[in-house]
């Protein structure tokens, strides 16, 4: 009986972190450049025997790095990378990559993330006026039409190896990064990338979680029901 009521726990526990991810995911449906987290878990005895109690409920998570909608914005310093890359962005940490590309410029006239962090770019830190500077599909940074440097696009063999710093950064981790060319880079002016997160798919998830913990409350309720049915018999007896 006690063994069942750890089993039934046992296979709840997970799913609080599949609702969390589920719940970020929704929170991030709006977020410029954010990729969603998707979450795996092993079969549940193999995992209650063998794993950490982390590892029994929180599973194994992934970031899916697959394509976001564009959407067209009209504003010249919105730049969305049309397949793999990621934009350098320069923190007191250290760099940290990221797909949303809603730039702006500071009042030092570097271009710098809706959050002020300063863009990498291949000619160090530029002073710009928005007013003369373009930025061409190909990542050039250009001030009355002359380059006066290009914005550093760069992927990684293994993204998955990327640890998510915030909503929408990444820090390196244990990941090999590439430095992407003028011919490997896409690049679309006057668009940002859209969140990849399916809103429909996470509410389905989130009910698809509410019904397995209904039904673990329910088997709990049963046999603790039943466990103070043979307790009470074996006080009498």
């Amino acid at each position: 009986m006690i063994k069942g009521l750890f089993i039934s726990k046992a296979g709840m526990l997970p799913h609080q972190y599949r609702l969390q991810i589920a719940t970020a995911n929704l929170a991030n449906s709006n977020t410029i450049g954010y990729k969603k987290e998707r979450v795996y878990f092993r079969e549940l005895m193999d995992t209650m025997l063998n794993a950490s109690e982390n590892e029994r409920n929180r599973g194994v998570t992934e970031t899916d790095f697959s394509q976001g909608v564009l959407k067209e914005t009209h504003n010249p310093l919105d730049v969305a990378i049309v397949g793999e890359g990621f934009f350098v962005v320069e923190t007191n940490e250290g760099e940290l990559y990221t797909r949303n590309g809603n730039f702006t410029l500071d009042e030092e006239g570097r271009l710098v993330t809706s959050d002020g962090y300063p863009v990498a770019t291949d000619g160090g830190r530029l002073q710009l006026t928005d007013k003369s500077m373009q930025i061409s599909e190909k990542g050039y940074i250009l001030v009355d039409g002359q380059i006066v440097g290009r914005l550093r696009i760069v992927t990684f063999e293994d993204p998955q190896l990327l640890h998510r710093v915030e909503n929408t950064y990444f820090s390196i981790g244990d990941a090999a990064l590439i430095e992407l060319d003028e011919n490997e880079v896409e690049l679309r002016i006057g668009y940002l990338e859209t969140s990849n997160v399916n809103v429909l798919n996470e509410l389905v998830t989130m009910i698809d979680i509410n019904r397995i913990y209904e039904l673990g409350q329910k088997s709990i309720q049963a046999q603790n029901e039943t466990l103070e049915k043979l307790l009470n018999q074996a006080g009498r007896l």
